[in-house]
Parts: C-alpha cells; structure tokens; sequence
C-alpha cells in the first residue's frame, strides 16, 4: 500500500482544479435527458440541437453531466466547418469525454505548451464560448478535455436551445487572462420534484488493463496527485482540497468506463432518496454501507452506471480493504 505522492521528473502538463463535469454518449437523447433530470435531479441548463446534445448540471459549472447522442457514423460539425464529432466515434454508448477544469487561460495555455515539447500527442484545440479547451487521449483511449472558463456569469450566455458553440481556438493567438473566471459562489439549482437531489460531479472511474501507464498518463499530463494506491486500484486528486479524490483507476481484464460520482448533501438526505426512489419503483443496482462511503448506484436506459453517495465524517481515510470489494462487484 502506498499513499504518498510521486512524479517523475517531468513537470505535469496541466494543473486542474477539478473534475468539471462527464460527458456521455447514449442511444437517444431525450430518453438520457428524461433521466438524469426527471430522475437524478440535474437540471438542463442549455442543448445543442445541431449537436444532438445536453447539458446538465446542479450550478457548480455550466454542467455537471453532458450527453451526446451516439453518431451513427455520421459526422456532426461545430461552428466554421470544424469538425467536432467524427462518425468513426461515438458509436455505443459510454464515456465521451472526462473534462477538467484550470484556474485560467494561462495555466491552460502553459499547459499546452508543455504537452507539445514533451511530445504529447493532442487531438485539438477548441472554443466552446464559455470556455477553452484542449484535449487528449489517455492510453486506453479515453478522450479528456483540459479546459479554463471564459466567462464568469456563464448563465448569461447558455440556456435552452443554443446555435452550434464549439469553433476552433489558438492558444497562441493572443495574451491569455490569468485571473480565474469561474464561480466560487454559484447559486444552485436542481429538478425540484426528482426523487434524487446532487449537489455536484465529483469524481469518475475507469477500468483498465494497464494500471501503470494510466497512473503516470493522469500524473504526469494530468497533473493528478497520487492519495492512495496499491497493485489493484489508484486513487488521484486536483487541486482543490474539499474533493478527497478526483479519478479512480481500478485494475481489470479490459479497458472500460465504470461510473461518474456524484455527492449527496447528507446521509439523512441519501436515506430519504431511497425512498422516493422506491416510492417510483426503482431499485439501486448497488447499494453500498461502509465505514467511509455511503451509498448506491442507478443504472440508466443505456445500461451505464451512476453513484450517488455521501463521505461518512471522521471515515475519510481510504483503505483497501473497503474500497476493492465495491469496484469488483459494480
């Protein structure tokens, strides 16, 4: 068991925040959207019909969640030609993107330099209006986007439907700012009659069958701080400190997409989620009750998974024995 940090000697190439939000591709759209927002409470803050996309979210940022709907092999264009969704991707439902979230432009830009002299390969560089955006490909092939907000008071520019965002961005274009233009005081919002109420994405969770060269992809172009990790799962933080981990890799046959996480506000609040749900007739797939976490899973209408769950105070520490079971059975 190992819980301190280590590096190599290569500066990480980015320095997130935080997990700013999942993005999934599922079968049809509105069946997704019906679901995280009638059911798991994440409010629709503005779609992309061009796009064939949602976005959905508590207020944390612009979303917490995103979906796109699977591309049938057929390409989908952003703004300028650019072509933003290929039809050679996106063809099952699963994780599109992990997006994490930097103070500002400079460190982001800083961060895409340093990816280009260490030789890192970059797949583009975007303008999604409210943000920019760099992204990349773990080994396993997960795509991550590597973002800083543009635009403070984001609601002013998103909601509902919205004309096609994304254009191609330079980061060397002009000066970038290097005040931070997120909220640090957002006002939260949810589907007030869905049984299940977050309070915000925390963290995501990957399976793979190289577990050394996801952890040092995570660290070393990540910028993910190493809490905790043994031969069969690592756990990695960002920067801000009330987020006691941001990915989990757990060791596995193949390569796979496990679950996003989200908070609950309290295990009073968690109890009576179960039973709103179950006044709905819908079952956890999971339901976890141990020393450190508490609890349960849902599984939406393309078969992937979401947690739902409240950290036990005075139980913060990770410890094996507790956290393997979990990743094994779900």
């Amino acid at each position: 068991m190992t819980q301190a940090t280590s590096h190599s000697t290569l500066a990480a190439c980015f320095e997130p925040r935080r997990l700013g939000h999942v993005n999934l591709w599922v079968d049809e759209l509105q069946r997704g959207e019906d679901f995280y927002s009638q059911i798991c409470g994440l409010k629709v803050e503005f779609t992309e019909p061009d796009l064939v996309a949602t976005f959905l979210g508590t207020g944390h940022t612009p979303h917490d969640l995103g979906m796109m709907e699977t591309t049938k092999g057929v390409n989908r264009y952003g703004r300028d030609g650019l072509l933003q969704l290929p039809g050679t991707i996106g063809l099952e439902p699963g994780l599109n993107h992990l997006a994490w979230e930097l103070d500002n432009e400079a460190e982001l830009v800083a961060g895409w330099k340093r990816a280009k002299e260490q030789g890192r390969d970059i797949d583009m560089t975007v303008d999604h209006q409210v943000a920019h955006s760099v992204y990349m490909f773990d080994p396993d092939g997960n795509y991550n986007e590597f973002y800083c907000d543009t635009i403070k008071d984001w609601r002013s520019v998103l909601g509902g439907p919205m004309e096609l965002l994304t254009s191609r961005w330079d980061p060397e274009a002009q000066e970038p700012f290097t005040e931070g233009r997120y909220d640090s005081t957002p006002i939260l919002e949810t589907v007030a009659d869905a049984p299940v109420q977050p309070r915000r994405v925390t963290h995501a969770v990957l399976r793979t069958a190289q577990l050394d060269a996801m952890r040092v992809f995570y660290t070393e172009v990540g910028g993910l701080d190493v809490v905790y990790q043994d031969e069969h799962v690592v756990y990695l933080r960002a920067g801000l400190a009330n987020y006691d981990y941001s990915l989990v890799l757990v060791q596995d046959e193949q390569a796979s997409f496990s679950h996003g996480s989200f908070e609950l506000a309290s295990l009073q609040d968690l109890e009576h989620t179960l039973e709103r749900l179950k006044g709905q007739n819908i079952s956890p797939i999971h339901d976890v009750n141990l020393p450190w976490k508490r609890s349960f899973f849902l599984r939406d209408p393309d078969g992937l998974l979401s947690e739902w769950y409240i950290t036990l105070d005075g139980e913060r520490a990770l410890d094996r024995c507790h956290s393997l079971p979990l990743w094994a059975q779900v």
